[in-house]
């Protein structure tokens, strides 16, 4: 990855909700089984149990998703296999869901001249694939674990790339290509959560459609698109 000038422009892109509308994690575990191991869908029963138990708040992030990625992956990943299935789940959910908005806005900072950074809660090793199929040119993502041989493992290493953590993951980033602090910089997304973020940026644009994200926003002093609309590029490029 090579320095950036004075002059330098950072956009950051959040993935689920934002990028593309579904979000991606329960998503991708369930494609994955269904396309490698059928049986592992006996085990939905078990996985809505520690969906609910995450939503009444019995444990966070950190340890649902290690527990759901062991349930329906299994135990580790190759990282042969890790590709090729973050690779097929890409070119299925790209461009397919991504909004026109979100299109329209990533290749209008592209032509800008913005340096296009995807920063999400969402595994490293297929947002990687997500992000290279948008031609995005960095991103920031939860890290899991590899073993000795190199394979995936459930269990995370380091926080979940959500929050305070995802700032202070961009913060580092920029810290090496944001020109010295002197880089204006974009910032996308379609949750509060993302506001330690945004307080990193130039322009933060909440994401959502209707009067309630308008109204958020303004609250928060952020400006508000929406990605469903394909004329949103030319709405934040005016700014």
């Amino acid at each position: 990855m090579t320095g950036m000038s004075p002059s330098a422009r950072i956009a950051i892109y959040d993935l689920d909700r934002t990028v593309l509308r579904k979000p991606t994690f329960t998503l991708f575990l369930l494609w994955a089984a269904a396309r490698e191991a059928p049986w592992r869908l006996l085990l939905l029963p078990a996985l809505a149990a520690l969906m609910i138990g995450y939503a009444l708040r019995l444990y966070g992030r950190d340890r649902f998703k290690p527990a759901a990625i062991r349930l329906m992956l299994g135990g580790s990943i190759s990282p042969a296999r890790a590709g090729r299935l973050a690779a097929h789940f890409a070119a299925w959910r790209v461009p397919q869901d991504v909004p026109p908005g979100a299109a329209a806005c990533i290749a209008r900072d592209r032509a800008e001249g913005y340096r296009l950074l995807m920063a999400t809660a969402a595994p490293e090793f297929y947002a990687g694939a997500i992000a290279d199929a948008l031609d995005f040119d960095a991103i920031v993502a939860s890290r899991h674990r590899r073993d000795a041989d190199g394979n995936w493992l459930p269990g995370l290493d380091g926080p979940n790339c959500y929050g305070d953590e995802k700032a202070r993951r961009v913060a580092e980033w920029l810290a090496v290509h944001a020109a010295g602090g002197t880089a204006h910089i974009r910032a996308y997304s379609d949750h509060t959560s993302d506001a330690p973020t945004f307080a990193l940026a130039d322009e933060a644009w909440l994401i959502g459609r209707g009067e309630k994200f308008i109204r958020r926003a303004a609250q928060h002093g952020w400006h508000a698109a929406d990605f469903e609309d394909p004329a949103a590029g030319s709405v934040i490029g005016a700014r």
